[in-house]
C-alpha cells in the first residue's frame, strides 16, 4: 500500500467535543451577512479541512449553506467558517458534515491542537 504523507488525517473523538455554531445567513445581493443565535454542537470527528458534527437542532442546508463554528481541541479557541456538504437524520438529532473553509495557518492550528489533546490523553491511559 502506498502512503502519501500529504494526505490528511481524521481524528475520531472518543467523547465528542463540544462546540457552538452560528448558521449565516447571504443577505439579497450579497450586501450583507446575517448570524443566526448560537446552538449548541457537539464535534464527533476533525480533520484539518472537515469536520461531522451532531445537532439536536434541524438546519435547511439547501438554504442556510455555511456556518460559523467555535470549539476548544486543547488549550486554544478556534473560531472557523464551514460550509455544510451532507446531513443524515439520526435518533436524537441530526449529523452535518461540514467542510472548513481556511488557511494553511488555521489547519496548522488544528493539527497543533489535536497532537496536544492527544498526548494528553495518552498521559492519562498511563
Amino acid at each position: 500500500m502506498k502512503y502519501n504523507r500529504n494526505e490528511y488525517f481524521r481524528y475520531t473523538f472518543e467523547e465528542p467535543c463540544d462546540a457552538t455554531f452560528r448558521l449565516i445567513k447571504q443577505n439579497e445581493g450579497n450586501v450583507g451577512v446575517e448570524l443566526s443565535n448560537k446552538g449548541a454542537c457537539k464535534i464527533i470527528d476533525i480533520s484539518p479541512n472537515g469536520l461531522k458534527l451532531f445537532s439536536e437542532l434541524f438546519i435547511s442546508i439547501d438554504q442556510l449553506h455555511h456556518v460559523e463554528l467555535n470549539f476548544t481541541l486543547d488549550t486554544n479557541p478556534i473560531s472557523m467558517v464551514g460550509e455544510f456538504v451532507w446531513s443524515h437524520r439520526k435518533a436524537w438529532g441530526h449529523e452535518y458534515g461540514v467542510k472548513l473553509v481556511g488557511d494553511n495557518e488555521s489547519e496548522q492550528m488544528i493539527i497543533e491542537e489535536l497532537k496536544k489533546r492527544r498526548r494528553k490523553e495518552m498521559e492519562l491511559k498511563k
